[in-house]
């Protein structure tokens, strides 16, 4: 009978041991991703801060890029710890770091949101105004929760709990000036490269391409098939969606019907350039032809790079 009573404390005590080890390993692991997420989030912190010093520098759509940078990164972080398996032990100091990550995150995620209320809803930019306030108390909100975390992290015991381990200020000391919603709004409406600006234009050529000329004109050789390359670039600083493009090609004897083609370009963000192909045109031997290429969006503030023209022959068999 004591044989059986000692062989029940001996397997209880390595049950116990089996756990505790598993709640340390756990508790490390946990640790080293809060440490990876703390060093995620400073970085974050100090570019926010640099984007709100930078304002009079940036265009308005390298603000906006900006912003949805900062959102993705933070947001990858907070899917990285819902994800990472919680042991009792470190439950308090979770509690806190969830809720600097979700304030960080909903203040990052609705920057957008406000800036573009300032520059296009209201034009005194109250609303925005306060939108941007809104964001900067949810900034404040994670800075205290994460204070929190880390005097939690203090209680705890493992591998690496004395690991250093970085402060995240998002609203640092000496840094208030950058996230007051009036001064940051004013700033913003003050800030003229924001402008909102739409613009495309569009470029072409024949392939194959032209390899001499008649009468001035460019002649393109013979070749199986023809096809009509138009690069359409976008000049603005506003992403543009749904850019429409139209090509004619006709005799210049107008003696048959203009052949018309059109495609549509999803989107383009600003510097974006792409390009497209109108192919199986048909070409008679020896004829002129007048080739027109043109780009269309709704809003355009440079008219007179919308359209290519062409007028060319098609060489003698």
């Amino acid at each position: 009978m004591f044989v059986l009573v000692l062989i029940g404390v001996i397997i209880g005590l390595f049950a116990l041991a089996v756990r505790y080890r598993t709640e340390e390993r756990r508790t490390t692991e946990y640790l080293g991703l809060a440490i990876q997420i703390a060093e995620n989030e400073s970085g974050l912190a100090q570019s926010l801060r640099q984007m709100f010093a930078d304002l009079g520098d940036l265009e308005r759509q390298d603000l906006l890029n900006q912003i949805d940078s900062l959102g993705a990164r933070i947001s990858n972080d907070v899917v990285a710890l819902s994800e990472q398996e919680i042991p009792p032990a470190v439950a308090k100091a979770n509690g806190f770091l969830t809720v600097a990550l979700t304030s960080w995150q909903t203040a990052i995620t609705t920057l957008d949101d406000a800036v573009l209320l300032i520059l296009d809803v209201d034009e005194e930019g109250l609303s925005g105004e306060a939108a941007l306030t809104t964001v900067f108390e949810l900034l404040r909100v994670g800075d205290l929760a994460y204070d929190g975390f880390l005097a939690a992290r203090l209680e705890l015991e493992g591998d690496l709990a004395d690991e250093p381990i970085p402060e995240v200020d998002f609203v640092a000391v000496g840094t208030e000036n950058l996230f007051d919603g009036p001064t940051i709004a004013q700033r913003l409406r003050n800030t003229i490269r924001l402008d909102g600006r739409h613009d495309v234009s569009i470029t072409a050529r024949t392939d194959p391409m032209p390899l001499g000329e008649q009468n001035g004109r460019p002649v393109v050789p013979s070749a199986e098939s023809y096809s009509v390359l138009a690069v359409i670039t976008n000049e603005g600083n506003l992403r543009e969606e749904g850019i429409s493009v139209t090509l004619s090609l006709e005799l210049s004897s107008g003696t048959d019907p203009a052949v018309t083609r059109e495609q549509l370009v999803l989107s383009l963000d600003p510097g974006q350039a792409t390009t497209i192909e109108f192919s199986d045109l048909t070409l008679l031997p020896g004829e002129l032809y007048d080739l027109q290429v043109t780009v269309s969006i709704t809003e355009d503030a440079d008219p007179f790079n919308n359209t290519f023209n062409l007028s060319f022959f098609r060489n003698q068999e």
